[in-house]
């Protein structure tokens, strides 16, 4: 077998340290640095993402409290004003009933229940 031949095994050993080598010395001082500079600027930039979103999540909390504080005081406001309005329309309209029955309403009110009887009971008569 030509692969295991003891006169050429020497001389694919030593290819083959100074091949590698080679390969090894080119990415030890060209493209690890590269690598190494990436790899810290990704952790410099998670690091200040992560600092950002802290700050983020702190906002976002004092903006739903806000927001919260705001819509249950605008709530309480409607409600009471609200209240305010049926009450006083409430009022307005016993006052207005009132004063309808006691006026002129009160003598047509009974011709109307009279005439009505009349009505009714000739339905039965007849």
């Amino acid at each position: 077998m030509p692969q295991f031949d003891k006169i050429t095994f020497f001389n694919q050993i030593f290819w083959l340290i100074v091949i590698f080598s080679s390969f090894y010395i080119v990415l030890l001082k060209n493209y690890l640095p590269k690598i190494g500079s990436v790899l810290k600027a990704r952790s410099k930039k998670l690091l200040k993402s992560n600092t950002m979103a802290g700050q983020f999540k702190t906002e976002e909390s004092s903006v739903l409290a806000d927001s919260s504080r705001i819509f249950i005081g605008t709530a309480t406001l409607c409600r009471a004003n609200l209240f305010n309005g049926v009450g006083k329309s409430n009022d307005w309209l016993d006052s207005s009933n009132n004063t309808l029955l006691t006026s002129g309403l009160k003598s047509t009110q009974e011709e109307y229940f009279n005439s009505f009887g009349k009505i009714s009971a000739k339905k039965y008569l007849i």
